[in-house]
């Protein structure tokens, strides 16, 4: 059980690592802002700043996409792992007369419980790990273009040990006023540490991307692309102490091992597709290759990278379900509730 939980926890901190037949993973702090917490992102590839569709929590991704049509809406995420690991979060999104629009959001991330050793391997108490992210974000209109920004306050703990930080999202979008299109682009983690586990420079989890969504007039389909990590071109990494002229180590050709330029490019795009069924009903698929690479097993990739999910609605209430393959045998599910608490409240004659 304790293994299944480190597996767990590496997966969740490295899938942003930038390796291709391994990864060293933890190597900035608070990863998990980069995990999709919410069905909506999850089933269109785990990444997205510019689908226009009226969800609250793609505010996580990108602030810009707050607007009026969310006034009032409340949604409950849960996102299970095995193990005992678990996602959870809520958003709402109300407008003030004066102040304008705002959402308010937490996301948890809750690791489990784990036996404690000290450095000569004596039984110490047990212990457990976590992280949270409180968020607040605002928006504003002005004719196709939108802007909008989060602040964040982010933390960390593990066996009583803590650190925290201050961080900012800036986010911009364009939507097409006639048809089914728009553009998103969000700068995200912005700030600064208020707290540290450690002494040292390590990094916060600093990131551009890009994006659009377009959704032909004749067609059920609305297709995303997505770009990130747009100030690194190489997320590849290789350790170098795996090298060797004999049979006893991974690599053992650094140039036959090594991704080509295509792969390169390839690994900063997250490809993501809804089949609008209906109103109240839609389908979602998405590709993120950056997984794929990054996690697959050394002969095999299965269906890594792949991720899939469902949506329905109702007159007051909406249900999601994504699931995302992270690698063969390793997956994991987001589901996510809402409603609009306007829809409840009786209108005066």
């Amino acid at each position: 059980m304790i293994g299944k939980k480190v597996i767990v926890i590496l997966i969740i901190f490295s899938l942003t690592g930038s390796i291709s037949f391994g990864q060293i993973g933890g190597l900035r702090a608070f990863e998990f802002l980069e995990k999709p917490n919410h069905a909506r992102v999850a089933g269109l590839g785990t990444a997205n700043v510019s689908s226009n569709a009226g969800d609250v929590n793609m505010v996580w991704q990108n602030p810009a996409l707050l607007n009026s049509e969310m006034d009032g809406q409340l949604s409950f995420s849960v996102n299970p792992y095995f193990a005992n690991i678990y996602n959870s979060q809520v958003t709402y999104a109300q407008e003030f007369e004066n102040l304008g629009l705002f959402s308010f959001g937490v996301s948890y991330f809750h690791y489990g419980q784990f036996e404690g050793f000290d450095n000569t391997g004596a039984r110490t108490e047990d212990f457990s790990a976590s992280d949270y992210a409180i968020q607040i974000s605002h928006s504003r209109e002005d004719g196709v273009f939108r802007y909008g920004s989060s602040l964040k306050f982010v933390g960390s703990q593990i066996s009583g040990f803590n650190q925290s930080a201050i961080l900012v999202d800036l986010g911009g979008a364009f939507v097409h006023p006639d048809e089914e299109l728009s553009f998103g682009l969000v700068i995200k983690n912005l700030g600064f540490f208020t707290s540290k586990y450690v002494v040292g420079n390590r990094n916060l989890p600093f990131d551009i991307q890009v994006g659009g969504t377009y959704k032909p007039e004749f067609m059920p389909f609305r297709f995303s692309l997505t770009l990130n990590r747009l100030y690194q071109y190489d997320l590849s990494y290789f350790d170098e102490s795996l090298l060797s002229d004999d049979d006893n180590v991974v690599f053992t050709d650094v140039n036959n091992n090594s991704p080509n330029t295509f792969d390169k490019i390839f690994q900063h795009l997250t490809i993501g597709t809804e089949v609008v069924l209906g109103k109240n009903v839609n389908l979602r698929a998405g590709y993120n290759h950056l997984i794929r690479q990054s996690l697959r097993a050394e002969q095999v990739g299965g269906a890594g990278g792949f991720t899939f999910g469902v949506y329905f609605q109702t007159k007051k209430f909406n249900m999601a379900y994504s699931n995302a393959i992270y690698q063969a045998g390793g997956f994991a599910h987001f589901i996510t509730l809402g409603s609009n608490l306007k829809e409840f409240v009786k209108k005066k004659s």
